[in-house]
This record gives structure tokens, C-alpha cells and sequence, in this order.
């Protein structure tokens, strides 16, 4: 009986050693959480850029500016720190992506923010990213001049 006990206890403990009580584990992944894994970027559409950046401006400039800090993270140069699946992936995958992606949990926790992005489809978020596409060109064109 005493083994037995024993047996028992170190299942126990093992299985609870096993699971994260406290929450789920965070991932890393240079894409982010969600179905975008590759996109072909051809060259910038000005009309889809524009559409982009009226839905920026809607949806996302309370937080989020292009030049100096706000309330979320600066995005003027966010191409040069986040691939554009990982943007994609945020877009269109918030709520999984702010639980289980280390980078967006981390990010949450630092300015404090709760950031409710409304993105209806894919083609309003590959819009806002073709904004910070040419957003990218502008600043660094600014920067060399």
C-alpha cells in the first residue's frame, strides 16, 4: 500500500509540474499568430495605399502615430522591425495573437493598452499595411535628404 501511495503522489506531482497553471505558454514566431506565413508584396496600388490610410486615421491614430509616441507603440517604421505577415497576423487575429504571442503580450503590458484594431476583412488590413509600406519609403527618403 505504501508504493502504491507513492506511485500516486509522484503522478500527482508530475502532472502538475507538467501543466502552466497560471496561463498558457507565449510563442514566437517572426509571423505572428494566424494564416499568413508568406505574402508576395507586389508594387505599392496608390488607391489601395489611400484606402489604407483613411482607415489608419479611422481606426488607429487615437493610439498609434507615425511620428512620435502616443498612447501604442510609434508605427512609422514598424516594417522595419515586423515582417508584413506578422502585421497581417495581428490585423486579422487580434484576440490570439494579444494572448498567445509573447511580442504582442509584451507590448500590451508596456504601454498599458487594450488595443481593439476594427478590421472587417482582409482587404481593409493588407490596405493599411500598403499605408505603411509607403509610410517606410517616405520616412527614409526624408531621412537621407
Amino acid at each position: 500500500m505504501k508504493h502504491f501511495l507513492f506511485a500516486l503522489t509522484v503522478l500527482i506531482f508530475l502532472s502538475l509540474a507538467c501543466t502552466n497553471s497560471s496561463e498558457e505558454k507565449k510563442i514566437y514566431s517572426v509571423y505572428g499568430i494566424g494564416p499568413y506565413q508568406k505574402i508576395s508584396l507586389s508594387q505599392i496600388n496608390d488607391s489601395i495605399m489611400q484606402t489604407g490610410k483613411k482607415l489608419f486615421d479611422k481606426n488607429c491614430s487615437s493610439c498609434h502615430t507615425m511620428e512620435y509616441k502616443n498612447s501604442g507603440p510609434d508605427l512609422s517604421n514598424i516594417l522595419e522591425r515586423r515582417t508584413p505577415e506578422r502585421i497581417m497576423n495581428y490585423m486579422m487575429n487580434l484576440d490570439e495573437m494579444k494572448l498567445k504571442d509573447s511580442i504582442s503580450v509584451n507590448l500590451d503590458k508596456k504601454y498599458n493598452s487594450n488595443c481593439k484594431i476594427i478590421i472587417k476583412n482582409e482587404n481593409e488590413a493588407f490596405s493599411i499595411l500598403e499605408y505603411f509600406r509607403i509610410y517606410q519609403i517616405w520616412l527614409h527618403e526624408f531621412n537621407i535628404k
